[in-house]
């Protein structure tokens, strides 16, 4: 597949309704290695997605996000530095203007451990593209890749992807400055191929466990269309191993969503991502759940081995809600121009 030119618009892509994923029934094809990609490791994992994805079509549950259906679409994109590929994807709302002269949202949505190629993640994206907070404008959605992995070999070779983890998060020196940057690299490909869509806005970040580091290091990086960050579970480890930036203020806002019997992000990392997101201006929110899991708005059941991992319905829907406000708030500030 082509890596993305430069200047393209929305209309130019070829796109597929996702309820064909939501509703395909060859759970045994969506996460045979076989299949390219590869987006998801076992079917009971399958099924647990496509049964929440398809409840959330319920409007007498729902009530925030409209019941449409929504497309994707490959994204490739290519480092200018590196010369690293990456195959991210995209989602808009299905009654999307593809005539549209105006600036849309962005929301970016940081990968977990199971890399890009995640049912997961387009479930996600799909209920970002419905919810009614964008007005009629709609939005559009990019899962991100950070690990080059375009078919999905995330879910069978996992001593590869903590050796990709390793590296991608590895704190070394360039220039006199020591910084992760492997994953700067990996971040300023998806800001720079995010820029080449004619019709990209402002930016907002979600991280979801994983998620969390690239989302802290977007921040630190600064760019000028970041306005919103949020994290699900998200994993913080080692950022206090790079040097700090300078301070920053009123850049934007942050809401850290954390589950205090997490026991993969210790209560230190996050407060000192709190700390870190305040620094760089972006003022921060941290939403504590006392009986939340590592992973707990993921509505996987019978999947992980390890303990300390769990869907909390909870803690999912009220950290979403909150989510929500986030975006709202950052949409009438950047509308009005005041200050964050």
């Amino acid at each position: 597949m082509a890596i993305i030119g430069t200047n393209c618009n929305l209309k130019s892509f070829d796109w597929i309704p996702l309820s064909t994923l939501r509703n395909e029934e060859d759970r045994a094809k969506i996460c045979s290695p076989d299949t390219v990609p590869r987006l998801a490791r076992e079917e009971i994992y399958v099924s647990d997605i496509q049964k929440k994805w398809n409840e959330d079509f319920d409007p007498t549950k729902v009530q925030s996000r409209r019941m449409i259906d929504s497309l994707g679409t490959p994204f490739p994109y290519k480092s200018s530095t590196t010369g690293i590929e990456y195959m991210g994807y995209l989602v808009v709302p299905s009654d999307i203007n593809f005539e549209t002269k105006e600036k849309l949202p962005v929301v970016v949505i940081f990968h977990t451990g199971a890399g890009p190629q995640d049912i997961f993640n387009r479930f996600q994206a799909d209920k970002i593209a419905r919810e009614k907070v964008w007005g009629d404008k709609g939005c559009i959605v990019l899962v991100a890749d950070l690990l080059s992995d375009s078919v999905g070999w995330t879910w069978g070779d996992r001593d590869r992807y903590w050796k990709a983890r390793k590296d991608l998060f590895e704190v070394i020196e360039r220039d006199n400055m020591k910084r992760r940057w492997r994953l700067r690299d990996a971040l300023s490909a998806m800001i720079e191929a995010v820029g080449q869509i004619k019709e990209a806005g402002l930016i907002i970040a979600f991280g979801f466990c994983m998620g969390g580091n690239p989302a802290i290091e977007l921040a630190r990086m600064k760019p000028k269309n970041l306005k919103g960050i949020v994290t699900f579970h998200g994993l913080f480890d080692g950022v206090e191993l790079s040097e700090m930036e300078s301070q920053s203020k009123n850049l934007g806002k942050t809401l850290i969503c954390h589950g205090l019997k997490d026991p993969w992000v210790p209560i230190d990392d996050v407060e000192k991502a709190v700390d870190t997101f305040n620094w760089c201006g972006y003022k921060t929110k941290l939403l504590k759940f006392e009986n939340a899991q590592h992973n707990f708005s993921n509505p996987r059941t019978h999947y992980d081995d390890s303990k300390g991992f769990g869907y909390d319905e909870e803690a999912s829907s009220k950290s979403w809600e909150e989510a929500m406000i986030l975006i709202k708030s950052v949409l009438a500030l950047e509308e009005n121009k005041g200050e964050v």
